[in-house]
């Protein structure tokens, strides 16, 4: 098939294929990208193409063939929709874990307020302000050491209160 036929066909058929796949789409929009893909087909085939019967059947055996493609990706997007939003639910927290993580938080941020004075800022510096051992070490000018032993202290004291509220909610 050279360029001419295929000119032919497209103009003789482009019309009426779209208004059949449109039909059978329901007026979807992606009609025109599948009217483009069946045209695309035929182009790519024209090489091979052997056609017993008329050039007319040929032609809505590709388009059935486009929209049965289409269908089956489309189903198979809203499956891993529908699979992806599942999975989100099931990781989002439920209503009494939200209470329960908001819960802990209030407890480690009083347990936080209870640490002596530098212990306390230290602390705060690092994982709230997110500021590193050096740069803490730099601001307060203390040894490295010094701000990474008063960190283990202060985190050794919130796990204990931390292990403490744990057993309420068991």
């Amino acid at each position: 098939m050279d360029l001419a036929a295929f000119d032919e066909i497209f103009n003789r058929y482009a019309d009426s294929v779209h208004t059949y796949i449109r039909r059978r789409l329901d007026d979807a929009p992606e009609a025109d990208d599948i009217l483009q893909e069946v045209f695309l087909r035929l182009w790519n085939k024209r090489e091979s193409i052997v056609i017993h019967s008329s050039i007319r059947n040929y032609l809505y055996t590709i388009v059935q063939n486009c929209i049965n493609d289409h269908l089956r990706a489309t189903k198979r997007k809203r499956y891993t929709l529908v699979d992806e939003f599942q999975e989100q639910v099931e990781q989002m927290p439920q209503p009494d874990e939200q209470y329960q993580v908001k819960q802990v938080y209030h407890i480690w941020k009083d347990a936080t307020r209870k640490l002596p004075g530098q212990m306390r800022r230290i602390y705060v510096m690092k994982n709230e302000d997110q500021l590193t051992v050096k740069e803490i070490a730099s601001e307060l000018q203390l040894s490295e050491q010094t701000v990474k032993n008063q960190l283990h202290n202060a985190g050794q004291r919130i796990v204990k209160i931390l292990r403490q509220v744990q057993l309420l909610f068991l």
